[in-house]
């Protein structure tokens, strides 16, 4: 044997010593969490709460705002970034789930990221004003099918979870919607308020604060069950529309190669972090509720939310740059 392929030999019996060691020692400095959006937004204001908590756990953890192309730019830094642990994304639907199905520039986060846990999940609030004569999911899907334009419907811009949510509904139901896209949602509620538009689906916390006054009218929350935030709200599948299942959620990546004990210890310091009183009351203003799990189940979690969005994506030819 040369002495080329002796240190060959002796580098690759060392590789899987030197990676043990340096799980066991990590981490050592601080853990930066990449936000893909701009300081403020829902992703960033579920990322801060979510850094106090695993501070009790990790030590050092900083938020680091890496806004641009719907989340893209932020999520293809920690897609090049070593996978040491020290680099992890907080992504959500944008740059997860929609942009890979919307363009090809976007990275797949099955294969450059490796998932670690979801933070958080909220479904959608489908409101309308009040002045529409339509009381129920029912009326309101009937409602459409008697308009030749469809209702207009708003949505916190081309591609965002509420758009497809609109999309969602309208293939489902069989029912036609002009879209009415806003710079976020909150740009769009006034309208609501006022009559321009006849509704929108929004987050909850977006939209309950526009219910006691009476010009808004909540008719369904997406999902399977009713949330504890809005009890009053009848879940879609209750209405009989168990299709109409539409989560916002945000949840932590690494690189991928990312050793999975590093993985493993992140997921269980998010379940210890979302244990924490001040991160779930963080996580209720935004509407959202903690959901404990593991890098495999986020995994099929993605993998279901692609299997939906996917199909969406195409039929409505949605191309993002």
């Amino acid at each position: 044997m040369s002495a080329l392929s002796r240190r060959a030999l002796l580098a690759s019996l060392l590789l899987p010593a030197v990676a043990t060691a340096q799980t066991e020692t990590w981490p050592s400095r601080a853990i930066t969490l990449v936000v893909p959006f701009a300081p403020g937004g829902p992703v960033d204001n579920v990322a801060r709460p979510l850094a106090d908590g695993l501070r009790r756990h990790l030590g050092p953890v900083v938020v680091e705002n890496r806004a641009g192309a719907g989340g893209v730019v932020g999520t293809r830094l920690v897609a090049a970034a070593r996978p040491d642990g020290y680099t992890l994304l907080v992504g959500s639907p944008g740059p997860l789930v929609i942009a890979p199905a919307a363009s090809a520039d976007a990275p797949d986060p099955l294969q450059a990221l490796a998932p670690i846990a979801l933070i958080a999940s909220s479904p959608q609030i489908l409101a309308v004003n009040a002045e529409l004569p339509a009381t129920t999911l029912a009326e309101f899907v009937a409602l459409a099918r008697t308009r030749p334009g469809g209702l207009n419907m708003g949505s916190a811009g081309i591609g965002t979870t509420p758009h497809l949510a609109m999309e969602l509904l309208g293939q489902i139901a069989s029912v036609r919607f002009e879209h009415i896209p806003y710079r976020g949602t909150g740009a769009a509620l006034p309208d609501l308020v006022g009559g321009k538009i006849d509704g929108l689906f929004g987050d909850i916390s977006a939209v309950l604060p526009l219910l006691p006054g009476g010009r808004v009218r909540a008719l369904a929350i997406t999902g399977d069950r009713r949330s504890p935030l809005a009890p009053d709200i009848p879940a879609a599948a209750e209405l009989g529309l168990p299709a109409l299942r539409v989560r916002n959620f945000q949840a932590l990546l690494a690189p991928a190669g990312t050793p999975a004990p590093i993985l493993d210890r992140v997921a269980a310091a998010v379940t210890a972090a979302q244990q924490d009183e001040a991160v779930r009351a963080a996580l209720t203003r935004q509407g959202a509720e903690a959901v404990p799990s593991s890098p495999a189940q986020l995994t099929t979690f993605l993998q279901e939310e692609r299997a939906t969005w996917d199909p969406i994506v195409k039929a409505i030819g949605l191309t993002l740059r």
